[in-house]
């Protein structure tokens, strides 16, 4: 008898695997002990869906260390073990559901060394599980659709299964992108190039987890129609494209441009596929099922019958083009000429959204630290989200313009140090209206991998110099009220204080200026905590002050530059610390001059979930051109209002704000 193909395939892929394993082990064998493996962990189904009824099931975990589970806000599951070693099972047991809808309960599983972790979203149906297609089957055209078909299902998309019999087998993959999704079933048809008609049946069905129930399907027989007098489709713009309205696409276009993202980097929305045209207009498109694209191929892109819908991504919406499969590659091929356009910041536009550019002459504004410099602890915490989704870290150009560069904490290198030196940044450019860091300007811009990062490692390579700098180092041995810390780098009579402050101490003290723990994202180990590095003081409100003073500027013809990071403390109430600050600069401590406003947002404490931080934000400002050759400079940050974090009024004097760097450059 002949072997069924699909299993055919599955025991050879199991001798391969086994054979693999072997020599893998030898290999793993030979090494020295002295190496240490990074965290691994799998679990066998993310989404596990079961019955109303109580019972038990297990998910299989693959690891090489000790994991635990997090803590589950349903009285009706119980983790039977909590914690395990290596490889092993998650026992799961679970009531009775007698409510009129199912349940869905989320946890997190992590390893207690490195914190690699997946999220479980475990979902129990209220009644038998039901799973009717409206039609058995459907008559389509010969031209590429998408079609929806009505299901009446109480079954979770993750838990329907999803296999397609073609009845001619060398026309297979004619049927792409099926997807079952709210009281629905999509696919999308290609092209018949050829003069007879073909026929295919999608099968859908849910497998209980109790192997004693039968299963439960329903299936459509799709037939498509012989090819028909339909023309090659037109070769259109991407802006012709950008004004069409939402909807489906229903014209014979086509577009022509370079894919520039695949979907596949951790730093961008997944599955987004990003194609760029010469003048570097970009257009995203979502794939269904896997594309045979990569980065920089040269595409033909089929979009009639297509979906023109939005997404949003960091606050802002964006136009995107669903159901785009393998049916819609009308021509692919390596371009190995391409590269994407290099500008200054102050060379974008609108019209360079989501596209990939090159920024040329830039630097990191505060080079220390990692991409992301938050609290590792926070990542694993549900109330943490907001604050460590991302990181935006400011980089400035040799023009004085800046921006943020922004970093997912899902980036494996986001702990890897920032380089000190200059050169190129390649990524996506987008805008972030919804960060927890507050206002990030008009543009940001996304890596895709580390090496878009094109920046020496060495300061010497760059093109701006420290005049000043206050960065410290774990900070100790002072006398208590100390009048002043001298900078890391510049002048050693340079000054940084508090207004009426009574200096520095170790400790928390009224109206003075005492050492606290700073995050730093490089630092090793778990907590990424450099202890007694940020300055903090419990005494604002309006008029009250950070000061710079007594650094000169004699010999400095080019352009200067503000650096400082800070954060405010926030409080489950409406008090916390301030809000509202503005850069001030003067050259005889008497006439002010503003140069900016800006906000804090407070630091992440237990119960709060939005408007925080889980570590300090980042700032970069351009210091005006008078501050140039001059004897002494001043600047302050002055606090203009009474307003805190969490939009009531500071608790004066026991608010508390930080400030963790503070620095002036200036072009070689």
């Amino acid at each position: 008898m002949m072997m069924n193909k699909k299993y055919d395939q599955q025991i050879r892929s199991n001798i391969f695997l086994a054979v693999s394993t072997f020599f893998l082990l030898m290999i793993i064998g030979s090494c020295s002990k002295e190496l240490e493996a990074p965290d691994t962990l799998e679990v066998s189904n993310l989404n596990p869906v079961v019955r109303a009824t109580g019972g038990t099931v297990s998910l299989d975990i693959t690891s090489n260390t000790t994991w635990k589970v997090g803590s589950i806000d349903a009285a009706w599951l119980n983790i039977e073990n909590e914690t395990g070693t290596g490889d092993g099972q998650l026992r799961v047991s679970y009531d009775e559901n007698d409510a009129v809808e199912p349940r869905t309960v989320a946890f997190f599983i992590v390893t207690t060394k490195d914190g690699k972790y997946h999220k479980i979203e475990f979902t129990q149906l209220a009644t038998d599980p039901i799973l009717e297609l409206e039609q058995a089957e459907i008559e389509v055209g010969s031209r590429s659709r998408t079609h929806e078909i009505k299901l009446n299902t109480n079954i979770p998309a993750s838990g329907i299964s999803i296999e397609v019999l073609y009845e001619q087998e060398a026309d297979e993959n004619w049927i792409a992108g099926i997807n079952v999704e709210a009281e629905v079933l999509k696919f999308q048809t290609a092209l018949n190039t050829v003069a007879a008609e073909r026929t295919a049946t999608i099968i859908l069905s849910y497998k209980d987890t109790n192997e004693d129930v039968e299963d439960v399907w329903d299936k459509i027989t799709v037939t498509q129609m012989a090819s028909g007098n339909d023309g090659p489709p037109e070769i259109q713009t991407f802006g012709y494209v950008k004004e069409l309205p939402l909807g489906v696409i229903d014209e014979n276009i086509a577009v022509r441009g370079n894919i520039v993202s695949t979907g596949a980097s951790d730093n961008f929305r997944k599955n987004t596929y990003i194609i760029q045209d010469e003048n570097s207009m970009a257009l995203a498109f979502e794939a269904v099922g896997s594309l045979p694209l990569k980065k920089y191929d040269k595409v033909s892109l089929l979009l009639d019958g297509a979906q023109i819908e939005t997404f949003e991504d960091g606050g802002v919406s964006y136009r995107v083009i669903r159901n785009i499969s393998t049916a819609n590659i009308l021509a692919s091929e390596p371009d190995p000429v391409f590269s994407p356009k290099s500008l200054y910041m102050s060379d974008l536009t609108e019209d360079y959204l989501l596209s990939l550019v090159t920024l040329k002459d830039v630097e990191f504004a505060i080079p220390h630290g990692g991409y992301s410099n938050f609290h590792e602890y926070y990542v694993t915490q549900s109330y943490g989200d907001h604050a460590t989704k991302h990181y935006p870290a400011p980089i400035r150009d040799i023009r004085g313009d800046d921006m943020y560069l922004i970093t997912n904490r899902e980036v494996a290198y986001r702990r890897n140090s920032v380089p000190k030196g200059s050169g190129t940044i390649t990524g996506l450019v987008v805008k972030i209206r919804n960060s927890a860091y507050g206002d990030l300007g008009e543009y940001s811009i996304r890596h895709l991998e580390e090496s878009d990062i094109a920046i020496h490692a060495n300061r010497a390579n760059g093109f701006s110099e420290i005049l000043v700098e206050w960065e410290l180092g774990p900070t100790t041995g002072f006398p208590e009220g100390t009048p002043n810390l001298p900078p890391t780098t510049g002048p050693a009579d340079a000054t940084l204080q508090k207004d009426e402050g009574t200096g520095f101490y170790a400790a928390n003290t009224l109206n003075g200026i005492y050492l606290i723990d700073k995050y730093r994202g490089d630092k090793s180990g778990a907590n990424t905590v450099i202890a007694k590095s940020s300055y903090n003081v419990n005494s604002w409100g309006t008029g009250r002050y950070w000061i710079m003073d007594n650094v000169s500027t004699l010999g400095i013809t080019s352009s200067l530059s503000l650096q400082f990071e800070a954060v405010s403390v926030s409080s489950t109430g409406t008090g916390g610390g301030p809000r509202d600050f503005a850069v001030e600069y003067s050259l005889d401590g008497e006439s002010w001059n503003r140069i900016a406003n800006y906000q804090l947002t407070g630091q992440i404490a237990a119960n709060q979930v939005q408007n925080v931080t889980a570590g300090l934000k980042m700032f970069t400002y351009s210091l005006p051109n008078e501050l140039l050759n001059k004897p002494s400079i001043k600047i302050r940050l002055l606090n203009i209002n009474n307003t805190s974090v969490n939009g009531g009024n500071i608790a004066v004097p026991g608010s508390t704000s930080r400030l963790g760097h503070f620095s002036i450059r200036y072009n070689k």
